[in-house]
């Protein structure tokens, strides 16, 4: 309290000297009696005489200078004492305001054009200078403490129709056939997303991000416009760490829920696939040279952590074997290899490999989930009575999916999929995939740039599988359908306004050659199909596009896929696609 006390007295008596200094000046200079006369006399006493020895005019224009030089001196005086009058004010504010407002040993800037010569200040003048500025270069000072944070985020509208659907029941209309035409299906759908990304120090970066989206449906954020205008789930869809040690340029370290850290298309991994787990990654680039740079990345994810098993024999023994398989987790393990090459700025080629190891898919059961809920089929028997003879009852049960889905059932079960199953239940093949991808970019033109895409995927794991024979032996399949290959053209860009984008894709995608659960989930299935897809889009602004894309897919070994046989004559139609967007990103 006495340095405040100090501080408010300082400031009066300053704030007096002002006032006092000011009036002086006024009385001096703004209030003569006449013109030359009053600046004589009352400037230069000294000079005065009787009215009847008047001065020279040389001693005239000497007293006015002499004036003149005087008041000149007391300007200087007067600026002087604003200067430590405004040091003194940062001063008190600093002491109020804490150690953040404090300016000793500091430059400060007030008006004026000057600096003060004031002990202990330096005061930097500056016309331009002004409270509120002041305050938000604090505010900026703080953020750039704490870290930079960023918003972003992207909403799509998307009006989408299905024609040529069909299913694989008994025909209809010709006998001993399979196949039906299905109904037109038009559904209006909706994706909002929200990211949040930022720094801590020139180490750490950090990101959420929140998306519309089924909990249930891995692959796809889209929500379609139904069921009475309830409100619709808004989920956690990312949430990492990333550390980037300063001592090791180029290594990156990353751990939580984030979207995939190595180079793919959509054969293997959707778009909207987030996983979960920790990868790294370590990059070096090279100068001068047409090698750009070389990455090599290493992941580790969890998808399905179950609890310990405990499993016995018939006999009441401890089966050890299969309770440590059944307590198995599932993961996805891999790593890639990457470089860019830019043989001169108008031409640039990526190519990549990498290996997906697929842990434990031995142990998947795949079967049909509607929304939240499993949809097991349910036969019992009603045994006969007196009265009433016995009856089978056939139904369904609703089972909520995270109860068997989730490790705690210890079941492993997953959403439906359509790679080969043996007559368990359970996938055929196990899903090792080396993935090959090359990707030329051509900048000739800078409206419309060219980039092709080629991609190779090879399942190492495939194993023939095993179906009901006669007498129910077990009839053994060979299985080749372990390839996949992806290639797309894109002409064009959605980068400025009135940019126009022009894009092909063909793909083709064996049995077994991906995990379905996880790949592309615009096509009507997700392997043994070969499929078309043509999209153009038009860019209103920089952050608003509008696009059309069309899909053909064709069941490319019929309705029972390579390992039944399709009867003659049943209905395998091209199933077409169609999707309007409005994407508005921010």
């Amino acid at each position: 309290m006495q340095t405040i006390s100090r501080y408010v007295f300082g400031f009066l008596a300053g704030a007096a000297l002002v006032l006092l200094g000011t009036n002086t000046f006024a009385q001096n200079t703004l209030a003569p009696d006449s013109a030359s006369e009053s600046l004589v006399y009352r400037g230069s006493p000294d000079l005065k005489r009787s009215d009847k020895n008047p001065p020279s005019d040389s001693e005239r224009i000497n007293a006015l200078e002499e004036t003149m030089r005087r008041q000149g001196d007391q300007l200087d005086e007067m600026r002087k004492l604003l200067v430590e009058q405004q040091a003194t004010i940062k001063l008190l504010a600093g002491k109020l305001g804490g150690p953040a407002a404090e300016t000793t040993g500091e430059e400060t800037i007030v008006a004026g054009g000057e600096r003060s010569e004031s002990p202990g200040v330096r005061i930097i003048v500056d016309p331009q200078s002004s409270t509120s500025e002041d305050r938000l270069k604090k505010v900026e000072a703080r953020v750039a403490e704490i870290g930079s944070v960023k918003f972003s985020g992207d909403i799509r509208l998307r009006s989408e129709s299905f024609f040529g659907l069909t299913n694989i029941l008994a025909s209809g209309s010709t006998p001993g056939t399979l196949g039906n035409d299905l109904t037109a299906r038009h559904r209006m759908r909706l994706r909002a997303r929200l990211a949040i990304r930022g720094t801590i120090g020139d180490e750490f970066d950090w990101g959420l991000r929140l998306a519309t989206g089924g909990l249930a449906d891995n692959i796809s954020t889209n929500l379609t416009f139904t069921d009475f205008f309830n409100r619709k789930p808004f989920a956690l869809d990312q949430a990492f760490v990333i550390y980037k040690p300063k001592r090791v340029p180029g290594l990156r370290l990353q751990g939580g829920k984030f979207e995939l850290p190595w180079t793919y298309s959509e054969m293997t991994i959707d778009n909207d696939m987030m996983v979960e787990g920790f990868n790294e990654s370590y990059s070096r680039a090279f100068k001068n040279s047409a090698v750009k740079d070389l990455t090599f990345v290493a992941w580790q994810l969890p998808m399905l952590e179950r609890n310990s098993a405990f499993v016995r024999n018939l006999d009441g023994t401890v089966n050890i074997e299969q309770s440590r398989r059944d307590g198995r987790d599932l993961g996805l393990f891999g790593g890639q290899l990457r470089t860019r090459l830019e043989p001169s700025d108008k031409v640039a080629l990526s190519l990549s490999i990498a290996d997906l190891f697929f842990s434990g898919t031995q142990f998947i059961s795949p079967i049909q989930v509607f929304g939240s809920q499993l949809q097991l089929p349910l036969t019992f028997t009603i045994p006969a009575t007196s009265t009433t003879p016995a009856q089978t009852v056939t139904t369904q049960v609703s089972i909520p999916r995270d109860l068997l889905v989730a490790g705690n059932g210890n079941l492993g079960l997953t959403t439906a999929s359509n790679n080969a199953l043996n007559r368990d239940g359970r996938l055929a093949s196990g899903f090792n995939l080396v993935d090959l991808i090359a990707r030329l970019e051509l900048k000739h033109s800078k409206r419309f740039p060219v980039t092709i895409i080629l991609n190779l995927v090879t399942n190492t794991q495939t194993h023939d599988v095993v179906r009901a024979g006669p007498d129910g032996a077990d009839l053994i399949l060979p299985n080749h359908e372990n390839q996949g290959f992806w290639g797309e053209v894109q002409v064009g860009s959605t980068k400025a306004r009135g940019d126009v984008l022009f894009g092909y894709t063909f793909m083709r995608i064996e049995k077994d050659a991906v995990l379905t659960p996880f790949n592309f989930s615009d096509i009507t299935q997700q392997s043994d199909m070969r499929a078309h897809r043509a999209v153009f889009a038009y860019a209103v602004d920089p952050r608003v596009t509008l696009s059309i894309t069309g899909i053909v897919t064709q069941r490319a070994n019929g309705l029972l896929g390579p390992f039944l046989p399709t009867p003659p004559g049943s209905l395998n139609r091209a199933t077409t696609r169609l999707q309007f967007d409005t994407i508005i990103r921010f």
